[in-house]
């Protein structure tokens, strides 16, 4: 374990299980944000899924190296955007569809690949999730626990 890994483990309010899960995620305009972040019906909502916001945004590709209910880490080919908000779709094994969210970006790192080149990393942060795919998130890292511990 890297010394950077360990750093962030001390800062984590939930426990991080080793997952590789598909993620999709395009950047969010910051004033589309604060709008949706300010909506208090956003939280509560049991079905409403978020806006589109990042229509004008490229989709790229991810895979999940570990992940909480409060963030996870990504992995990817190109280089995550620095000081970003990012609409992420989740692709949970066993869920026809994906899991939505809104998070950003705290931290990015560089890593050599070992099929040659760079891959990067990115510490991500939750930041908004509705009330099913909450509990959607929480019932599958709870079976890939026991899974684990197994």
């Amino acid at each position: 374990m890297s010394s950077i890994h360990s750093g962030w483990m001390e800062k984590r309010q939930f426990e991080r299980i080793d997952a590789t899960i598909k993620v999709t995620y395009c950047l969010v305009p910051k004033a589309d944000l604060v709008k949706v972040l300010s909506e208090p019906s956003y939280r509560e909502s049991s079905a409403d899924r978020l806006p589109e916001l990042s229509k004008r945004s490229a989709t790229v590709h991810a895979v999940t190296r570990d992940i909480s209910m409060g963030g996870m880490s990504l992995v990817g080919q190109g280089e995550f955007p620095g000081d970003a908000a990012l609409e992420i779709h989740l692709y949970l094994p066993g869920y026809p569809a994906p899991i939505t969210l809104i998070a950003e970006v705290l931290r990015i790192q560089s890593e050599n690949s070992s099929f040659g080149g760079n891959t990067y990393r990115a510490g991500i942060k939750i930041l908004a999730i509705n009330r099913q795919d909450v509990m959607r998130l929480d019932k599958y890292l709870l079976a890939e626990k026991i899974r684990q511990r197994k």
